[in-house]
């Protein structure tokens, strides 16, 4: 499962003053867009506890932490038709596309969108497998389906998308899409891929256990589903925790540990759930926020650490991602 991976810089996928604007765009959306009469409470997400260790708020949003499996959630939320509405319409969801997708989209193409594309046919090497129908949930503006097709020719296309914009840009570039969130849309039997792929959308589902079922009911008998998303037990994670950037509402209400992605989608009825973390972000990540005067509770050991030299940070980071310590999550889920 590994690809070759080219060098990146967080700012080079999230130029820093672009980026404060968007983070402010946000906190302003989760204070005036949603009708907070109307959210509901939810045990967590991902293991189904109601145990409680701690919790913290964010521009009035209150992070809890599950005390069985790890996970950090949202709690209580908007519905589904809420957060679907705000991902087609809010200030800083249009913000985001474009100024910080368009912006960056073709350094996100070099050192994101390839290397994913390569390590999902390693993975696909690896089992023997050779999907035809590639069905991506969130498909945004098309971009990974549309170099998916150029090293896979005889590949069928197929999207899921809310957005109304993205949507058209998926079919402007002949893919067959559904313009709905995958919850909705799964019930259709016209709706499958053979690989389904799912970047960084686990944290925003507004039902995990919900998404998780539709995601395995769009999977086809035999096939394959490649997601990734943010986890609550990678480095940078548990070191900045309510300072972490990462936990920004209403945009990541999920941040599930391993454990409790495994059994979420083993819950859902796949037969094999695997986890790896190839981050590269956690050490810089970090390294930002102390420089921003975002400073955590470092242990004397972390400091040491920190202080060391790019060599040594290099290598932290690749342990991290080794041993599945990264925030970065990649998970698969094999419906045989």
């Amino acid at each position: 499962m590994k690809a070759k991976e080219c060098s990146i810089k967080e700012d080079e996928i999230r130029p820093e003053d672009i980026f404060n604007e968007f983070m402010d765009l946000s906190a302003k959306d989760a204070q005036g867009f949603f009708d907070k009469s109307k959210f509901v409470e939810i045990a967590c997400p991902a293991c189904n506890s109601e145990g409680i260790e701690s919790c913290f708020e964010k521009h009035s949003f209150c992070y809890n932490h599950c005390d069985k499996c790890g996970s950090i959630y949202v709690s209580p939320r908007p519905d589904l038709s809420e957060l679907i509405r705000y991902y087609s319409v809010s200030d800083s969801q249009k913000f985001w596309s474009d100024n910080i997708l368009k912006k960056t989209g073709d350094k996100r193409k070099e050192v994101i969108m390839l290397p994913n594309i390569t390590r999902i046919e390693g993975i696909l090497e690896r089992d023997n497998r050779n999907p035809k129908r590639v069905l991506d949930v969130g498909s945004a503006n098309g971009a990974f389906l549309t170099e998916w097709k150029k090293r896979h020719l005889d590949a069928e296309l197929y999207g899921v998308e809310p957005g109304k914009e993205s949507a058209q840009q998926c079919r402007d570039l002949g893919i067959t899409t559904y313009e709905n969130s995958v919850e909705n849309e799964a019930g259709n039997n016209s709706v499958s891929g053979d690989l389904v792929t799912c970047f960084e959308v686990v944290e925003h589902v507004q039902d995990p256990e919900l998404f998780a079922k539709a995601i395995y009911d769009v999977t086809a008998s035999g096939g394959v589903a490649v997601m990734s998303c943010l986890g609550a037990d990678g480095f940078d994670i548990q070191l900045l925790w309510e300072k972490s950037r990462s936990l920004m509402p209403p945009y990541h209400l999920n941040f599930l540990s391993q454990n409790g992605m495994v059994e979420l989608f083993s819950k859902a009825g796949f037969d094999r759930v695997e986890i790896f973390t190839p981050g590269r972000l956690d050490v810089q990540i970090v390294e930002k926020s102390i420089e921003r005067g975002i400073t955590p509770d470092l242990s004397r050991f972390e400091k040491l650490l920190l202080s060391k030299g790019e060599n040594v940070l290099q290598a932290f980071q690749k342990f991290l991602a080794d041993h599945c310590l990264s925030s970065h999550v990649w998970i698969i889920c094999y419906k045989d």
